[in-house]
């Protein structure tokens, strides 16, 4: 759940028609990492994206990145570098199933093309570069970058980047602790918000001793079995099926009333808040609940 990418998922928003030849706002080399994968995703529908796999350990990756940095540079924008740091960024390793380094994908219209693996003599990255331009363009993707540099986000407050830390660390009763201080300092940061959702979450699905037979004992019990529902939703949520989890308490809020049905919504909202109010399948359970409340 936390930190996961669906490609697919993603790529599927990123396929508008590209304006052949017009410029596109963006720099040259981008720094991919989860949070602007969509955005760098997008940019592939007008510009083709090489990203390229390094890590500091490996002096051949690193040394390949830098080359192909400059070649982005001196296309002017023909093309966009996307730089993934497979230690920063497990993520985007795993969404584009990446199992050595270096590394390079092409990115037309959200969708990924490998280009290879090891690292390539230098002679021979210009010619790949050229049959890439070539293959985009005969998909109507000949946008130019402008060079455009976006502008730097915020730094975090001392306990949101304390929050995410114990996030990844798996310290949960940490993660929740930095969180709710973080959102005493910034009460309308939705990022907050979903981190102390996501720590909550993963501190009760962590009393849970048996996940997968508590998504069975749910199963076989009554819709109005608040506590199995919940617990069931909350592995579900987790194991990254909020769909079942949703569809598992909306069934659930229908078949009760009063308190029960309170709590119900209560931890319906929550899960929301986890799970992310972007995620499409948080739009559609929202509807799907106020028309089973109203």
């Amino acid at each position: 759940m936390y930190g996961a990418i669906d490609l697919a998922a993603a790529g599927s928003a990123s396929g508008a028609t590209s304006a052949g030849g017009d410029a596109v706002p963006g720099p040259f080399s981008v720094e991919a990492t989860a949070a602007n994968l969509q955005s760098i995703l997008e940019t592939s529908a007008r510009v083709p994206v090489v990203a390229v796999f390094s890590a500091a350990r490996s002096e051949e990756s690193t040394a390949l990145a830098a080359r192909l940095e400059s070649l982005a540079v001196k296309s002017a924008g023909s093309f966009q570098l996307a730089k993934v740091d497979v230690d920063a960024a497990p993520e985007i390793v795993q969404a584009f199933r990446v199992s050595r380094i270096p590394a390079a994908v092409a990115l037309l219209q959200g969708q990924p093309l490998p280009l290879f693996e090891g690292a390539p003599a230098e002679a021979e990255l210009g010619p790949l570069i050229d049959q890439l331009l070539a293959a985009a363009a005969q998909y109507g993707i000949t946008g130019r970058l402008d060079g455009a540099q976006a502008p730097a986000e915020p730094a975090l407050s001392a306990h949101h980047a304390a929050g995410l830390a114990a996030l990844e660390a798996r310290d949960f009763a940490k993660a929740e602790e930095e969180f709710r201080l973080a959102l005493k300092e910034e009460p309308g940061n939705d990022d907050l918000k979903r981190g102390l959702a996501q720590a909550r979450l993963m501190l009760r699905v962590g009393e849970v001793s048996e996940p997968l037979a508590a998504i069975e004992s749910a199963n076989e019990a009554p819709q109005g079995d608040v506590e199995a529902q919940l617990a069931a939703a909350d592995v579900e949520v987790a194991y990254g099926r909020p769909d079942a989890a949703f569809t598992r308490l909306i069934a659930a809020v229908q078949a009760t009333a009063g308190e029960e049905r309170e709590k119900l919504r209560e931890r319906l909202l929550d899960l929301f808040q986890a799970v992310g109010a972007s995620d499409p399948l948080v739009s559609q359970a929202r509807k799907a609940l106020a028309s089973v409340l109203f």
